[in-house]
């Protein structure tokens, strides 16, 4: 992610702004400088001599520093909204595998980190500013007296070998406490997941808070704290050896090298001046150091959307059905994943290898307007087999093929294109999305055939309430999934939640009438009395597929 890449211009015009702002803000000083040199030399100068002139300096200060504090208000809002569009474009391109990793610090990214890189584009305008102030007042400096310049950027020197050396701590703490922010945001998620279960057992939420929450929090806070008070510490150093200095300068420096009482007086009160403009640099430093952090961290997400490593999908031809083949498709779950992605298939098995809980090598083929069943017990490898068959998961072995034609990495969208699925976790949305065009008679028609005509009517590009039982949510979703017209309809569990009414109707007469619209169907089921139901049918257990003899189960 590059803050700099498209913005050239308008950093361009922030550094003129602030090259003005210097510019009059030292005519000021300069011109303050000249009457304290008269009056000390009792020089009588009219003071209508440099009213002009500090008129003309402060004005272009404040409109130059107005203009360039405008256009940083106005360009922060434009950078935030781009860089969190940036974040969810990187986002819907990642991969299903890519998205469980990063879920927790995906929340992180759209909002501290974005915020902390967003406000350091802007602070890099104000070091800009201040360091050009700051070299402005050494040129002044050193034309007064370069003996006493070179004693200040010996002092100078020294603060900062002193603030680079402990930077580089509070940069691995500052890193270290957005990690335990990305745990807070997970243990929180989890809360707000399970708060029915919560509500029905309050110790599992104290549990969460106690053993989770309250540690991730301290611990953010105190690696937050030490880092701060890295910098605190280095300002007070800084602060300490600069008025030691102004000490040493009017009580031996001065006198020791021999320098005039104008001369010391002009030097002291631009050290003064430009104390500020320096510790303004250095107090924004932390900020900068954040940013650095989160810059590190949203680049790393970006590499890890792995999904544009499956290669550029240029073409917007959705791919037809006529068949679908997996031969010898193999998946393994890497032992550090856990039961991440597993969903259903997380009964804990293993490998002899001691690697993760693995399906395969299996075979499958599907052709249009049948209908299959998938049936196994929990934990046997069916919805892992689900992800793999509607592009969720790559096989780590194996190979699928569409219409006769192996699935390459640049048509993989397009394959993925073809389901219209129905997880057992589904989730329901409260708008069309994707669609572009809604055929409302169809909508009516599968509200009445779904049985949910009397309690959810169609509004625009949305249903007027989802505020349903978990049954009735599977069917809504279910009919989104029609109205995208994809030629193969998978359901995960759809008739667990279902009242014994509809299951049976869902069974003999919904399933038919899917197979006479042209959709195909693949459904995970454990509904063995309504097996006769399907064209053909394939058991899991421990991993591997087998088709069953139709005819058996029928008699």
């Amino acid at each position: 992610m590059d803050i700099l890449k498209g913005n050239s211009g308008k950093y361009f015009y922030f550094s003129v702004m602030s090259i003005l702002a210097a510019s009059g803000n030292m005519g000021v000083i300069y011109l303050i400088n000249r009457i304290i040199n008269n009056l000390l030399s009792a020089t009588l100068v009219s003071p209508y001599r440099y009213l002009p002139y500090l008129v003309l300096a402060m004005l272009v200060f404040f409109v130059s520093r107005w203009l360039v504090s405008f256009g940083i208000l106005q360009f922060t809002q434009r950078l935030l909204c781009k860089t969190r569009l940036e974040v969810l474009q990187m986002i819907l391109r990642s991969s299903y595998h890519s998205l469980l990793r990063n879920k927790d610090r995906i929340y992180t990214a759209m909002t501290r980190d974005t915020d902390n890189v967003v406000n350091a584009s802007i602070n890099l305008v104000d070091i800009m500013t201040n360091t050009l102030i700051v070299t402005i007042c050494f040129i002044y400096m050193g034309i007064l007296s370069w003996k006493l310049l070179v004693c200040m950027l010996g002092l100078l020197l020294f603060t900062l070998t002193v603030y680079v050396y402990s930077q580089k701590k509070a940069q691995k703490l500052f890193k270290a406490a957005l990690e335990s922010n990305d745990i807070f945001l997970r243990y929180l998620g989890e809360i707000l997941s399970g708060f029915k279960e919560i509500i029905m057992e309050k110790k599992k939420g104290t549990d969460i808070v106690e053993r989770h929450l309250m540690k991730a929090v301290g611990r953010s806070a105190d690696l937050n704290q030490r880092a701060f008070v890295i910098f605190l510490n280095n300002r007070v150093i800084g602060q300490v050896a600069f008025y030691t200095f102004i000490g040493v300068l009017v009580l031996f420096l001065g006198h020791a090298l021999s320098i005039g009482k104008e001369v010391l007086i002009n030097f002291i009160f631009l050290l003064l001046y430009v104390w500020g403009p320096i510790e303004t640099v250095v107090l924004l430093i932390p900020a900068l150091s954040q940013a650095k952090t989160s810059l590190e961290r949203l680049s790393l997400l970006d590499s890890q959307a792995d999904e544009k490593s499956l290669g550029e999908d240029t073409s917007t031809r959705r791919l037809s059905f006529s068949g679908l083949q997996l031969k010898n498709i193999r998946y393994q779950y890497e032992k550090e994943e856990g039961t991440a992605g597993k969903e259903n298939d997380h009964s804990g098995k293993e490998e002899a290898d001691g690697s993760g809980f693995a399906i395969g090598p299996l075979n499958f083929h599907l052709a249009p307007a049948e209908i299959v069943f998938i049936s196994g017990g929990n934990g046997s490898g069916k919805s892992t087999f689900i992800n793999i068959l509607v592009g969720l998961f790559n096989s780590t072995e194996g190979e699928i093929f569409i219409n006769d034609e192996r699935v390459e990495n640049k048509v993989w969208k397009q394959y993925r294109s073809l389901f219209a699925p129905v997880f057992s976790d589904c989730h329901l949305f409260d708008e069309f999305y994707g669609v572009e065009n809604i055929d409302v008679a169809k909508v009516n028609e599968y509200l009445k055939l779904f049985e949910l005509d009397r309690k959810v009517g169609f509004e625009g590009r949305s249903f007027s309430t989802t505020n349903l039982s978990t049954g009735q949510r599977k069917r809504l979703a279910l009919i989104y999934g029609l109205l995208e017209r994809k030629p193969i309809i998978v359901l995960d569990e759809f008739a667990a939640d279902q009242d014994p009414q509809f299951r049976r109707k869902f069974y003999h007469e919904i399933l038919e009438y899917l197979k006479s619209e042209g959709f195909t169907v693949v459904a995970v089921t454990h509904d063995d009395h309504y097996y006769g139901c399907c064209d053909r049918i394939y058991h899991m257990n421990e991993g591997k597929l087998e088709a069953i003899n139709h005819s058996l189960i029928i008699n």
